[in-house]
């Protein structure tokens, strides 16, 4: 809201402020809800998100805030391979945007070379110096649900073992620990909940000779019981590779194969 006797030409000025001073988050979704400029008359936030830096539209000096962390990193919505631009608070490691990588060629106009300093980051992404807005570091909407699948309530980010019968939904947290011991020995893990068969772990099928079924031998060995089936191929396709070939499964999937 501006201020009622604000008269047209200190509004302009302020407007021009606004975009030099506030660059909190450049690029597509990544806008903060409330910025506001030093010395113009727009009245004080009274909501929003802390602004990142500052940059002088007359100097292109630039003042960081140290409560901000701010990282340049890579996407992985899609395989594209678009860089973003993250920002976190410094004191609690909440994700506070996302946005547009402006040394990323994929998903910036006239991007930045990667040996610019970080300042050069945010003076191209402003209007310092009456140069304009140099770069401009865009991510699309896949890009920006990074913010959302972060900071989703429901998501996963703990072992869960089930705790009823299958199908009932029922799961319980478990450490990492408890969770390799369990896989890798087997036993009977769920006879806390009344059930009280053996479960083989992975040392059990870890077997390249005796087969799964002597009446079917097309089925192969027991290490074939173990399949991986793979995400995205951004180093993970190689080490589930690997390690499906010592282990002796040939099921070995991306989430792309037929």
């Amino acid at each position: 809201m501006v201020q009622a006797n604000m008269d047209r030409r200190t509004f302009v000025e302020a407007l021009g402020a606004l975009g030099a001073l506030s660059i909190a988050g450049v690029g597509i979704g990544s806008q903060p809800s409330v910025a506001v400029a030093a010395e113009s008359a727009f009245p004080p936030p009274q909501t929003g998100k802390p602004v990142e830096a500052k940059v002088d539209p007359k100097t292109g000096d630039v003042s960081v805030n140290e409560d901000v962390i701010v990282r340049y990193s890579g996407c992985v919505g899609c395989y594209q391979s678009c860089g973003n631009r993250i920002k976190l608070d410094r004191a609690t490691g909440r994700v506070l945007g996302v946005g547009g990588n402006p040394y990323n060629p994929s998903g910036a106009v006239k991007p930045l070379p990667f040996e610019a300093p970080l300042e050069e980051a945010y003076r191209s992404m402003s209007y310092a110096n009456g140069a304009g807005n140099l770069t401009r570091g865009t991510i699309c909407g896949r890009g920006n649900g990074t913010l959302d699948a972060v900071s989703q309530p429901g998501r996963i980010t703990t072992p869960l073992k089930r705790a009823g019968k299958r199908g009932e939904g029922k799961w319980k947290p478990i450490g990492w620990d408890q969770l390799l011991k369990e896989v890798t020995e087997g036993g009977k893990l769920f006879a806390e909940i009344g059930e009280d068969h053996d479960i083989e772990g992975f040392k059990a099928v870890h077997d390249t000779v005796t087969p799964i079924n002597p009446e079917q031998p097309d089925l192969g060995p027991k290490s074939n019981q173990i399949i991986i089936w793979n995400t995205r191929a951004d180093g993970r396709r190689q080490l589930n590779a690997r390690f499906a070939q010592t282990f002796g499964t040939v099921n070995n999937f991306s989430h792309n194969s037929s």
